[in-house]
């Protein structure tokens, strides 16, 4: 996919119209109650003001309308760019060496009746559509850069992204194992033998199930119900190259590939 996608050198994504629907939806709800209220009162004094209030509140929609939609993200064969309406981020590959990654399961249409309904229905299909993905792109001098399901199609950025930055990581841990290093991704231990978990130790061939539950990095060990492992997914660094490095390390759990929602179970 990385390498279809880069064919022409970039890929732009522009900003979703999610965030903009939805301050559209609270501010003519807003409107809507403060106009019911003024026009159910006899005194029409206060309705010259409300005109205004609506005038301004009107004015600041379009003008965060405009300004959300100047967000932009690109992806390219130097890096990764953010833009805004107020600033730039750009990070070289060279510069990358942790990732931070987020799903956030949400069904936000639920909320707003047939209005929700009429967005659902315009919305991508499947697990992208079901939730807020944030995958979270750090240098080493600590510069930091978000991709977010604020963009449209974020599920492919982030596929792009982890295709060029995840390989490289998962060499390099796998060549770490096999001089027999423990090697850490913060709370969490992995070795060619075992995870390591705050103070237990569980046997990669006593696995059972390893994946993103949620929001949640969840370990299964055999006979156990309970997760041997539960912990949010963004506290744990490079936690997709985790999941990979350990699928190649037990055959019993499912390997899934590098696509950011494969191993996330709603």
């Amino acid at each position: 996919m990385a390498s279809a996608a880069m064919a022409y050198g970039e890929r732009r994504f522009g900003a979703a119209y999610t965030h903009r629907v939805l301050a559209a939806l609270v501010v003519l709800g807003v409107l809507a109650g403060l106009w019911t209220t003024a026009l159910d009162d006899s005194n029409t004094s206060s309705h010259p003001v409300l005109t205004w209030i609506s005038i301004g509140l009107l004015a600041g929609l379009v003008a965060l309308w405009m300004a959300l939609g100047k967000s932009a993200l690109t992806v390219s064969e130097a890096g990764v760019r953010r833009e805004s309406a107020l600033n730039q981020q750009e990070l070289a590959w060279g510069e990358i060496t942790e990732t931070r990654y987020r799903v956030i399961p949400v069904n936000v249409y639920a909320h707003f009746g047939l209005i929700g309904a009429l967005l659902a229905m315009s919305a991508k299909s499947g697990k992208s559509s079901r939730a807020q993905l944030s995958l979270e792109l750090i240098s080493r001098e600590g510069k930091k850069l978000k991709v977010t399901s604020g963009f449209r199609h974020a599920d492919e950025a982030i596929g792009i992204i982890l295709e060029r930055l995840l390989p490289p990581k998962v060499q390099s841990v796998k060549a770490r194992l096999q001089r027999g290093e423990t090697v850490r991704f913060g709370g969490v231990g992995l070795s060619a033998i075992a995870v390591t978990w705050k103070a237990t130790s569980i046997p990669v061939t006593e696995i059972t199930r390893a994946e993103l539950a949620g929001s949640n990095l969840q370990i299964k060990r055999q006979g156990k119900w309970m997760s041997a492992v539960s912990v949010r997914s963004d506290k744990v660094p490079d936690v997709l190259v985790f999941l990979e490095v350990l699928e190649s390390l037990a055959p019993q759990v499912k390997a899934t590939g590098v696509d950011p929602l494969a191993r996330v179970r709603m």
